[in-house]
C-alpha cells in the first residue's frame, strides 16, 4: 500500500471526486481532510522522533533524505539520528553551482552531524528540457520550481523522504497596527509530490510535516507559533522567516541560514517552463490552497478548540 501519511490519515479531493484523487478540470476545487485524533499530543521533538520511527516501521528501507541544506530537511536528518538510525542524505548539486550556497551549508552540517552523503550532480536545464512536461502530467504540477523534486523522489535508493508540508500560517492583512485574522493553509502543490510516488508505485514519504497528527498540532504549540499568531512578528514565513526560533525549541544548535531554492540565478528557464505548462493546461489551475483557522484546524484533528 503506498501512503501519504500514517494510515493515510492526511488525505485530499477535488470537489466530491474520491479522497486522493486527481484534477480532472480547473474548475475543480482542492480541499484536505484530516483524520480525527483522540491521542496525546507530545512536544514537537518527541512528534519529529515518532514521525521517524513510524516511517521506520514500514520496513520500506533505509530513508533517503533529500537534504537541501535548508532547517526542514535538517530536521528530518536529526530526527533519525536521534531514534539511532543514520539515514541515506542525497545532496543535489545544479550545474554553474547554480545552488552553492545551499549545498555548502548541506555538506558543512552533514560533516557537524558526522553523517556521511551522496552528492548528485543535477542538470537543471536539461532536466525541463527533457522531463519536465511529462513529470508535470504524471505529478498534477506547474510550478516549475517543485518538479525537480519528483525526480529525486523516483531516482534515490531505499525510501524516499521530503522534508515538505510544514503548515503555512499567513495574516489576511499586513495591517500590524491592529489584531490580525491568521489561517492555516494546506497547499494543492504539496500533494502532488505523494501523487507522483503513488503514480510510479513507489513507497516514500513526501510530506514529512504532515505524516503523523501529532507532528501537525505539535507545531502550532510551539511558543514561536503562538507568538507569530498573536502578532508578535512582523511579516509572514517565507525567505525571511522567523520559523528557526520555532525550530530552536527542539534543537537550539541549529545554524542560522537565508532560505535560498538555487532558482534565483535561472528565473528565465523557470518563466519559459512556466510559460509552456500555462499553454499547455490552458492556464495554470494545480496552484490551489484550503484554508482553516487555528480553531478550525484543531476542532477537525483534536475535537477542541486550538489552545
Amino acid at each position: 500500500m503506498i501512503y501519504t501519511s500514517k494510515d493515510n490519515w492526511y488525505s485530499w479531493k477535488y470537489d466530491d471526486g474520491e479522497l486522493f484523487g486527481r484534477r480532472l478540470s480547473g474548475s475543480q476545487q482542492f480541499k484536505s481532510y484530516f483524520s480525527r485524533y483522540h491521542g496525546s499530543i507530545l512536544s514537537f521533538k518527541e512528534e519529529l522522533h515518532n514521525v521517524a520511527r513510524d516511517t521506520m516501521e514500514l520496513n520500506l528501507g533505509t530513508p533517503s533524505v533529500m537534504f537541501s541544506g535548508g532547517l526542514d530537511s535538517e530536521l528530518v536528518i536529526r530526527s533519525y539520528l536521534d531514534i539511532g538510525v543514520k539515514p541515506n542524505v542525497y545532496i543535489f548539486r545544479y550545474e554553474k553551482d547554480y545552488n552553492l550556497y545551499d549545498v555548502s551549508y548541506a555538506v558543512a552540517i552533514c560533516h557537524s552531524l558526522n553523517i556521511d552523503f551522496n552528492l548528485v550532480d543535477f542538470n537543471l536545464q536539461k532536466f525541463y528540457e527533457n522531463d519536465a512536461e511529462a513529470i508535470s502530467e504524471i505529478a498534477q504540477i506547474d510550478r516549475p520550481r517543485a518538479l525537480p523534486y519528483c525526480k529525486f523522489l523516483s531516482t534515490v535508493d531505499g525510501f524516499p523522504v521530503l522534508g515538505a508540508s510544514d503548515l503555512t500560517a499567513y495574516r489576511l492583512d499586513n495591517d500590524y497596527t491592529k489584531k490580525g485574522t491568521w489561517k492555516i493553509r494546506c497547499w494543492e502543490h504539496d500533494t502532488a509530490w505523494s501523487k507522483y510516488l503513488r503514480a510510479i508505485n513507489r513507497s516514500g514519504c513526501a510530506e514529512w510535516f504532515k505524516w503523523t497528527p501529532g507532528i501537525v498540532v505539535s507545531y502550532t504549540r510551539l511558543n514561536w507559533f503562538k507568538r507569530l499568531v498573536n502578532d508578535e512578528f512582523f511579516g509572514k514565513l517565507g525567505v525571511t522567516s522567523t520559523k528557526i526560533m520555532g525550530y530552536r525549541e527542539a534543537y537550539p544548535d541549529l545554524l542560522h541560514r537565508v532560505k535560498q531554492t538555487g532558482f534565483e540565478k535561472i528565473d528565465t528557464l523557470v518563466n519559459e517552463m512556466e510559460a509552456l505548462l500555462t499553454k499547455k493546461y490552458n492556464g495554470l489551475h494545480n496552484r490551489g490552497g484550503y484554508d482553516r483557522t487555528l480553531d478550525e484546524l484543531s476542532i477537525d484533528i483534536t475535537g477542541s478548540t486550538y489552545v
